[in-house]
């Protein structure tokens, strides 16, 4: 009997860690990274989660497609009002007074160039990834800023959202500027203030609802806006169905002139728009060899979460 009882007792155990290793398989059989030599991307189910684009013949670097982990799209790319606008992206404005943000649209790049040295990665076996990339900005009289970025992207799988952790470190190579086009704020033009790190939302996001740390929320037409917020978040509803999705962008104390105004560019069923903008409130400059370190999260979500949610992200954010 008890040799009859152990014998139950062992085939218990191997149908426990079977099942238990058929779950763990079933949540990462379809999921897949994807990588050459100008993307790196997280698949499941063949569908794109997210992915790096770093093409060097099209400069800055760019998150498109980004969805949240059920799969709602949440970033557009170069649309037809805007096709500099690169999903989820970093770009300069001025940089002693070049343009590196719009582009020539033929040539596909700006008068000032962003251009891609290396990109190295590190994919890990939970599906986080860490993936370095060097920039060099330059004008036609030369390079004027390096930068070294680095993004930490946790994993998308068995949790409602997950976070792009951006830190960059940027040296002036000679003396530099880095400049906008000055907001109606400060006596400028209505649509100044904008620059670095940006999301262009994907036309699929209806009704969204922009909610900021500061406590001011918002769903009308904005242009503008420049109020001082530790956080804002975008959620609206997705896809075709009653479901909620969005993302939060997550200033960091360590930023020059924390916490940033941030630039708005909204207008319903035509385009979605908005940034943490450190030169909003007037220029950086930088001497030959002064550096600057930016650093920023972006937590891609499904629902709607929480002020008290955000507000834990961001104290872990800030404590990292």
């Amino acid at each position: 009997m008890k040799i009859i009882y152990n014998a139950l007792a062992g085939l218990a155990m191997i149908i426990l860690l079977s099942c238990r290793f058929a779950a763990t398989r079933t949540a990462t059989d379809n999921v897949k990274w994807s990588r050459d030599d100008q993307h790196i991307a997280l698949l499941r189910n063949d569908t794109v989660l997210w992915q790096l684009n770093f093409n060097p013949a099209e400069d800055k670097p760019y998150f498109h497609p980004l969805r949240t982990p059920s799969g709602q799209d949440i970033a557009l790319k170069r649309p037809s009002d805007h096709p500099w606008h690169r999903g989820l992206w970093f770009s300069w404005k001025k940089i002693n007074g070049v343009n590196y943000w719009e582009e020539d649209v033929k040539a596909g790049v700006s008068e000032g160039r962003s251009l891609i040295k290396n990109v190295s990665s590190k994919l890990y076996k939970d599906f986080s990834a860490r993936i370095t990339i060097d920039i060099i900005y330059q004008d036609s009289n030369g390079p004027t800023i390096e930068e070294r970025r680095v993004l930490h992207i946790s994993s998308p799988l068995g949790s409602e959202g997950y976070a792009i952790t951006w830190d960059q470190s940027f040296t002036a190579l000679k003396k530099v500027e880095l400049d906008l086009e000055k907001p109606a704020k400060h006596g400028g033009v209505k649509w100044g203030g904008y620059a670095g790190l940006s999301l262009r939302g994907a036309t699929t996001l209806k009704k969204p609802l922009f909610r900021a740390s500061n406590g001011w929320s918002n769903t009308k037409d904005t242009t503008g806006y420049g109020e001082k917020a530790t956080w804002m978040d975008v959620t609206a509803s997705a896809g075709e169905g009653s479901s909620l999705a969005g993302i939060t962008i997550f200033d960091h104390p360590g930023n020059p002139r924390y916490p940033s105004p941030w630039y708005i560019w909204y207008a319903a069923d035509q385009h979605l728009f908005f940034t943490p903008s450190v030169l909003f409130d007037g220029p950086l400059l930088l001497h030959k060899g002064e550096k600057l370190h930016l650093k920023y999260q972006t937590y891609i979500h499904d629902g709607q979460p929480s002020i008290e949610q955000m507000e834990q992200i961001s104290q872990a954010f800030i404590g990292h």
